[in-house]
């Protein structure tokens, strides 16, 4: 087995087929999805993706059948797949003794957003997983709702199927410490829709927002690191890590699976309102035990964490700008040229106007990614785009154009005079009514 990619133990790749003796798993994986699409919408939905991959599955299938779909796959798999995650823990991680597997499996199955956008607000997140039917009752038996936590408020009313994973820590949300999550793309995952992580965080102290659980506002983040797929191929990662996903602006579905892996008996965090509790020995799994342990959040919390300060990166500066409603314009003074000032914030309520030098002189546009809202300004930034923190997707400097076409940054007309700068946001009887 060739050695897998690596960097500096944050994340590797490796492909299926270099695991014995699972190397036609993805196959088997398709092949249960299109038999089951068969079922579900006939023979002629089934050629489809016989003929043209999996990455149509959005042509034959609506968000509402994605909970069906996911279930029934998983459920027939669930064996193989966990014995498969075992395997990448003994030949990949090279763990020789027990360790655990977390039961709870996902299918993601995930839309185009200029598709999923316009899905059913009420369909299921098809970002979830499974856990094993035997232990389902003791999961909704301990299931706990949070006063704080409020996720809808986040995606800004996008139906499921359009989000996408903000920047996040795996404890934060409720998963073991010290894990490795498996990625494992089951047809080919573009940048534009794959894995995002930030390894120059990787020893980061990171404020954690409990409200969403995803990276705390005010963080301004490097370039993300994006980690393109082949069919096939797995990204095993160090969760602990900051990552999240890339949003969807493919015109394909991306069709992944994800699994975890503990070298030791899991521990969580105390400082979330869950765990995840469902775990099974790889000693188990390897000689055909059906057993599931139930490890209580209560009694498995991991030793407390000296709290390091957090070291917030240098935020894009910002002016004040002034709006004359009369003229429509916002009126300010940039500040002279140095070494962080290629983006610079115009604060002038109720408009955040990001300006940005580039090569063919000052652009200006508003400060809010289209799809969630998120200030770009938390985003990293270099030579050709800017990089929105929530979603991962980049804006062209030059046009406010991104990968995909209904996500553009408002332009606004800009005129300089030396530091001058007046930038038209309206007219003027918009403004002034």
């Amino acid at each position: 087995m060739s050695a897998p990619s690596s960097t500096q133990g944050v994340w590797l790749k490796c492909h299926v087929r270099e695991l014995a003796p699972w190397a036609t798993m993805t196959e088997r994986v398709l092949n249960e999805i299109i038999s089951t699409v068969e079922q579900m919408k006939g023979a002629a939905a089934a050629q489809v993706l016989h003929q043209h991959g999996i990455e149509r599955l959005h042509e034959v299938i609506d968000t509402d059948d994605v909970t069906s779909l996911r279930n029934q796959v998983l459920e027939r798999l669930r064996q193989p797949l966990l014995a498969m995650a075992t395997a990448v823990g003994r030949q990949i991680l090279g763990w020789d003794g027990d360790f655990y597997v977390d039961d709870y499996l996902i299918l993601r199955i995930n839309f185009p957003y200029e598709v999923a956008r316009k899905t059913n607000p009420a369909s299921e997140n098809p970002g979830i997983g499974r856990l094993s039917a035997t232990v389902r009752e003791q999961f909704q038996a301990r299931k706990v709702i949070d006063p704080v936590y409020a996720p809808k408020d986040y995606h800004r009313g996008h139906p499921p199927a359009a989000w996408a994973h903000g920047p996040h820590i795996d404890s934060w949300a409720g998963h073991s410490r010290d894990g490795r999550n498996i990625w494992w793309a089951i047809g080919e995952v573009p940048a534009e829709a794959g894995m995002v992580l930030y390894p120059e965080l990787a020893n980061a102290s990171l404020p954690c927002e409990r409200r969403t659980l995803y990276l705390q506002a005010g963080y301004r983040l490097p370039v993300p690191t994006y980690l393109p797929l082949a069919a096939g191929e797995m990204l095993v990662f160090d969760p602990e890590v900051l990552h999240g996903t890339h949003l969807n602006t493919t015109d394909a579905t991306r069709v992944a699976i994800s699994m975890r892996l503990n070298a030791s008996r899991p521990t969580f965090d105390p400082a979330c309102f869950y765990s995840r509790e469902f775990w099974r020995r790889a000693a188990d799994i390897e000689q055909g035990h059906d057993e599931v342990l139930h490890l209580r959040r209560e009694d498995n919390f991991g030793a407390p964490v000296a709290a390091a300060p957090v070291q917030t990166p240098a935020a894009v500066p910002v002016i004040a700008g002034q709006l004359d409603q009369a003229s429509g314009f916002i009126h300010g003074q940039l500040p002279a040229a140095g070494p962080d000032t290629q983006r610079i914030i115009v604060d002038a309520a109720p408009y955040r106007i990001m300006l940005v030098r580039t090569s063919d002189g000052t652009r200006a546009y508003d400060a809010a990614c289209p799809h969630y809202g998120v200030d770009l300004a938390d985003g990293g930034c270099d030579s050709g785009k800017v990089y929105c923190p929530a979603c991962a997707i980049s804006f062209d400097l030059q046009t406010g154009k991104s990968s995909c076409p209904s996500l553009t940054l408002q332009p606004y007309d800009i005129r300089q005079d030396g530091a001058a700068i007046r930038i038209r946001v309206a007219p003027p009887e918009a403004v002034a009514t």
